[in-house]
């Protein structure tokens, strides 16, 4: 196995709404191929064989060929960011760590991981989640193999998203929850019905019933032109009760918050 170079805090990585590997403060510039084989070894943080990268990558399978383009392709992208950028152990090839620590991926997860000791730690952890997930993974790059990653990562965000939301919504930071509960179901449109239903006794509460009735509009309409389905029996109904003046946020009113 080769020697492993310290890269520290000299890269950077950005996958999620652009990519991009800075090194250096300077950004790397390199071939679709070598773009291809960075972005496969960073989505598969435990690495993998040459048989898989051919498949995946390029519908290849694995001959002199094949291996002679893997073999050029991976010497570009040594030569780009350094020997040991890309390390093999037992025919498994994977990035360096640095690479990975460095990515805002790693900020993602890290952040929704943390173990935090106060309500504080909890929403600043929360928060550099939310500002860390930014976009979709890899938007540039449209082959099977990266929607699965995808997913995942859209999935983190939207927890981020949510959990947040409802820190807020705890203290009755109604402001700060709705907006938070508006960029996940912006983010995510099909999210469950549940979280519709929240903002719009926010909206109403917070703008009145014709905002909430407007956004309770504007879901129908998607629902019918892009899903093809309508709203819930429950979400028609609060939509009138709340254009009737009858439903309030049960914690403002519990708390008689203004």
């Amino acid at each position: 196995m080769m020697s492993e170079r310290v890269y520290g805090q000299n890269v950077q990585v950005q996958s999620l709404g652009e990519a991009a590997v800075y090194l250096g403060g300077e950004r790397v510039v390199w071939s679709k191929s070598t773009d291809e084989l960075f972005w496969y070894l960073h989505a598969h943080e435990a690495g993998c064989y040459r048989h898989q990268l051919l498949a995946d990558l390029w519908q290849l399978e694995e001959n002199p060929a094949s291996a002679n383009r893997f073999r050029v392709t991976l010497h570009r992208l040594r030569s780009s960011l350094g020997r040991s950028a890309v390390l093999e152990d037992h025919g498994r090839y994977h990035l360096h760590p640095d690479f990975l620590a460095a990515s805002d991926t790693a900020q993602l997860l890290g952040a929704l991981q943390a173990q935090c000791t106060s309500p504080q730690e909890q929403e600043e952890a929360l928060r550099r989640a939310a500002a860390a997930g930014q976009g979709e993974y890899l938007p540039h790059i449209s082959a099977d193999w990266v929607q699965p990653f995808r997913a995942f990562y859209r999935a983190a965000q939207l927890r981020a998203y949510l959990a947040l939301s409802e820190l807020h919504c705890q203290r009755c930071e109604c402001a700060l929850s709705a907006s938070t509960l508006a960029a996940a179901l912006e983010r995510d449109p099909l999210l469950d019905e549940q979280y519709h239903q929240r903002l719009m006794v926010c909206l109403g509460d917070l703008e009145g019933k014709y905002a909430a009735t407007e956004y309770y509009r504007r879901y129908s309409h998607y629902l019918r032109s892009e899903v093809g389905d309508t709203p819930l029996p429950e979400t028609v109904a609060l939509a009138k009760n709340i254009k009737d003046g009858q439903v309030t946020c049960p914690r403002r009113a519990l708390l008689r918050v203004p």
